[in-house]
């Protein structure tokens, strides 16, 4: 039976809440894969089985070995580890430490770098207790999911690209470990934060191997070694076959692409980003290791789809992935594709030289193009069936007091604005507590009780356990 059947096994096992056959048939698959999802598995499963340091070590090791694969779910299993880490420091009471993971899920779903120093764990005063508290995370609006209606029938979170689901299962989490600080004395080791954004990696754990019946003599080993496979020639690997994997995902404001490399030396590296291409050498092509920095080979110039502004894109790099962080043009327009890879230098059209950017850092320090005060920027047409064509609708009066001169979004921005402090209270605990399906400004009647989930007619709520 394959690894890929067993874990499957465990999988099912799991969601049927059987706990300890989970973990039995994922530990026999994880003897001969690491794989990120599987590992995610198991430590839900001990988690389940309140085995709770077995569940924050696959938690941790799975956050790595999405890491270090680098492929197109990389990031996805990255948040998830961040995930499963907020929950179970929860259960252990590391009330302070759990926010941290679980804003650290939320800055991975919107698409930051892995990498990027946010100083979440730094916010700390002089005892090291941390300092977030309830209230304000409850007054960042910007950072909370914002009201709409779909059909008129309920409330629905903000869309955060591709992972706003997971963006919005972190964002529950740090509501209620804020929620149980908010009522633990100073003194409670709760309030201590102990992690790292990147966890310490713990070694895979190895099951004994068993010995050999028979040691096979030295010539017979020499007559097993496979055959070495020569080397190409130069020149004779034909440019499409150097051709990277590459994945992309984007945003309103970014779309971030990921160019899969091996042995790739970021110190070495040069990345030039002009409007319409980015220009990165020199790569190592795995496929024609005769390939050397300074051939036409080891360039791959990226022919965008779109224009992007070169002074506010960002790149980085590890020994398997560069990622590159583009910043739209025209926010708000939706590419199709990313673009395509040329190998070699492809000339550009643009009138402006390349901006050149030598490391991640400087190319974050890069600030970032300030709106002008004389000419609005160009808002994207969107489909329209009126005869009269598109309408800028950025562009209707901001104090206009009629209905149908306001979006719904505006509607609750406004709504919210002009609430009390009691009303505001009351619109968020029943927007939260009813994940996203009610809304009152009843501060009296929804203060003594759970604000209970009120689904759209022909929709059954689900309950969903962390």
């Amino acid at each position: 039976m394959s690894a890929t059947t067993i874990a499957q096994k465990g999988i099912d096992a799991l969601a049927k809440g059987d706990h300890a056959t989970a973990i039995t048939n994922l530990d026999k698959a994880l003897e001969s894969s690491n794989s990120p999802a599987w590992l995610l598995a198991r430590s839900k499963a001990h988690q389940k089985a309140k085995n709770l340091e077995a569940a924050l070590h696959d938690a941790e090791l799975a956050y790595h070995a999405a890491a270090e694969r680098g492929s197109g779910t990389s990031r996805s299993h990255m948040i998830q580890a961040q995930y499963r880490r907020a929950v179970i420091y929860y259960q252990l009471g590391r009330f302070a430490d759990a926010d941290c993971c679980a804003k650290w899920s939320m800055l991975l779903a919107e698409g930051r770098p892995a990498r990027e120093d946010d100083g979440v764990e730094k916010k700390v005063d002089s005892e090291g207790n941390y300092t977030v508290t309830y209230d304000e995370f409850l007054a960042d609006k910007e950072n909370q999911p914002k009201p709409k209606t779909s059909d008129g029938n309920a409330l629905a979170a903000a869309e955060k690209g591709p992972y706003s689901t997971d963006w919005n299962m972190a964002f529950s989490w740090r509501s209620q470990a804020l929620g149980r600080l908010k009522n633990l004395p100073k003194d409670h080791p709760g309030w201590k934060v102990n992690v790292t954004k990147i966890p310490p990696k713990p070694e895979k754990k190895k099951a004994k191997s068993p010995e050999p019946a028979e040691s096979a003599s030295e010539d017979e080993l020499k007559e097993q070694k496979p055959p070495q496979k020569e080397a190409p020639a130069p020149g004779s690997v034909p440019d499409e076959k150097m051709k990277l994997r590459i994945d992309f995902y984007q945003t309103n404001q970014t779309v971030t692409v990921s160019l899969f490399v091996k042995d790739v030396k970021k110190e070495d590296l040069k990345v030039e980003f002009g409007k319409h291409q980015v220009r990165i050498s020199p790569i190592p092509r795995e496929a024609a290791p005769y390939v050397k920095p300074g051939d036409r080979e080891a360039t791959s110039t990226l022919v965008l789809a779109g224009e992007i502004d070169p002074s506010a894109s960002r790149w980085s790099a590890s020994p398997r992935k560069i990622e590159l962080v583009l910043q739209k043009a025209t926010p708000g327009v939706k590419w199709g594709r990313w673009g395509e890879e040329k190998i070699g230098i492809v000339e550009s059209d643009d009138q402006e030289p390349a901006i050149t950017a030598t490391s991640s850092s400087a190319a974050s320090t890069a600030k970032p193009a300030l709106p002008s005060t004389s000419t609005p920027a160009k808002v994207p047409a969107y489909p329209t069936s009126s005869k009269s064509g598109p309408k800028n609708w950025d562009s209707l009066p901001v104090e206009d007091d009629k209905e149908d001169g306001q979006d719904i979004n505006g509607f609750f921005k406004t709504l919210y604005k002009g609430s009390t402090p009691e009303q505001q209270r009351a619109m968020m605990k029943s927007f939260l507590e009813s994940n996203g399906t009610t809304l009152s400004t009843n501060w009296d009647e929804v203060k003594d009780k759970v604000v209970p989930t009120v689904p759209p007619e022909g929709v059954e709520p689900k309950p969903w356990n962390g």
